[in-house]
């Protein structure tokens, strides 16, 4: 093989994990008789890390061959790996997984084509099964009387929240929601009589003029 590239993702919290990926990797290349490589370490920590993923592509050349000891050195989702690996193949470069035992040789392979199809269906079930066990646990917690959403009389952030004093001050003196909603330049008057219904604003301020 020419132009071979070892790829080894290297998580400092799980050493136990980059030992095993190596521990395939040299077993390999010693029963292959490899021998002229260039070795790709990347440092993946965390999910944030997972960016880092560029260098390997950045180092790989076309026409090469990388070899690492299973798909999940790609990604942490389905749907990256999958994602990854066409475009190494795309770019004409042979991936060889160890531990599942998979030689893909390029997009145009018919093996390879095959085996990203069963990649493809994996993850249209993944998020089917993740669909469905997200609805059976909601039914599941309504069946037990468990109340679904946010609570009764939540008050959601609004963007008139940062022009309320104006909004109360303008109504204390006797504008209508409309000529308010003219004047601080808001497009829909209707957005801003919800948001003064729902908090009372007008209500409060009656009371407040009432005490006086």
């Amino acid at each position: 093989m020419s132009k071979v590239f070892i790829y080894i993702r290297n998580n400092e919290n799980n050493q136990k994990y980059t030992l095993k990926q190596r521990e395939s990797i040299d077993n390999y290349l010693q029963k292959n008789n490899i021998t002229n490589f260039k070795n790709i370490e990347i440092n993946i920590n965390t999910p944030n890390e997972e960016k880092n993923i560029l260098e390997l592509l950045q180092n790989c050349e076309m026409n090469s061959t990388i070899i690492v000891s299973n798909l999940n050195v790609f990604g942490r989702t389905i749907e990256t790996i999958l994602e990854i690996v066409k475009f190494l193949l795309s770019n004409k470069i042979r991936i060889i997984v160890i531990e599942e035992s998979l030689d893909l040789i390029d997009d145009k392979d018919m093996l390879t084509q095959m085996i990203l199809g069963v990649i493809s269906m994996t993850i249209g079930l993944e998020k089917e099964l993740m669909s469905l066990r997200t609805k059976e646990a909601l039914t599941a917690k309504k069946l037990n009387g468990m109340s679904l959403g946010k609570p009764k009389g939540t008050i959601q952030k609004s963007k008139f929240d940062l022009q309320r004093d104006k909004i109360e001050e303008l109504l204390g003196v006797g504008l209508s929601v409309r000529k308010i909603s003219k004047l601080l330049g808001y497009n829909n008057h209707i957005g801003l009589n919800n948001y003064v219904k729902k908090r009372k604003i007008k209500i409060n301020l009656n009371q407040a003029q009432s005490s006086k």
